[in-house]
């Protein structure tokens, strides 16, 4: 995905962004520091737009910042138009990254940020799983609501079966069936106590995983504005998707 687009790759992304500024040169940074950044916001990336800024204005190319911030980007056509003496306008097209790889900041808005993380260990805390499913990793989530609720179960069964064989532990009750009603009591206790631990540790997984999972696409159609470019025409046009 962070290769430089291709001229002429119509499977990427096109952004075409404009620029103000007393000379070309300076226009045409102020129009790229907006192409990194709109890019920037799709791919989740930090961006310093008043750093980068600077740099372009200074003679910087743009390759070099595409490297230095892992932003792929490739320029494709410049249009520049002087508006008034000492004003110009530039407008810049560029491939970004890869369509398939890429969604637009708007969809998935806040879902890698901290407070997102830290919403989803609430969900996971009041529903094992919960938390994961709402990151769309649906079938980890509920193989986690699954086999919590499975060791919780197994755990309350075990002792409900240790509780049963005490009361049969009396001291009316003759040697063979105390001795029997023990051995069940002592088996069923344990492992009680170590389904319990076994859901107590899933359950701080279930928490962990719910703060780190990186969010995912779901089932849904998705629409990506986008411009597509040939040696003869450029052109507006809109990608619909189905993200599985």
């Amino acid at each position: 995905m962070r290769e430089l687009p291709k001229p002429g790759n119509e499977t990427y992304i096109y952004v075409r962004e404009s620029g103000e500024g007393a000379t070309i040169e300076e226009a045409l940074a102020h129009a790229m520091v907006r192409v990194f950044q709109s890019t920037a916001n799709r791919l989740g990336q930090p961006f310093d737009s008043q750093k980068v800024k600077t740099a372009l204005v200074s003679g910087t190319d743009y390759k070099t910042i595409s490297q230095q911030y892992d932003i792929p980007v490739n320029r494709v056509g410049v249009y520049s138009t002087q508006l008034k003496e000492g004003t110009y306008w530039v407008y810049v097209l560029c491939q970004v990254a890869a369509m398939s790889n890429v969604e637009p900041v708007w969809d998935r808005v806040g879902m890698n940020s901290g407070t997102a993380n830290w919403v989803a260990v609430i969900k996971s805390a009041v529903l094992p799983g919960l938390g994961q499913m709402g990151k769309d990793h649906f079938t980890e989530g509920l193989f986690t609501l699954l086999g919590e609720g499975a060791l919780v179960g197994g755990g309350i069964a075990c002792y409900n079966i240790a509780q049963n064989q005490l009361k049969i532990m009396t001291p009316t009750a003759n040697a063979n069936d105390y001795y029997e009603a023990s051995r069940k009591y002592s088996t069923a206790q344990t492992v009680s106590y170590l389904t319990w631990g076994m859901a107590g540790a899933l359950y701080i997984v279930n928490l962990i995983r719910a703060y780190r999972v990186q969010p995912k696409s779901s089932y849904d159609l998705t629409f990506q504005p986008s411009f597509i470019t040939t040696p003869y025409y450029v052109s507006p046009s809109v990608g619909i998707t189905l993200r599985f």
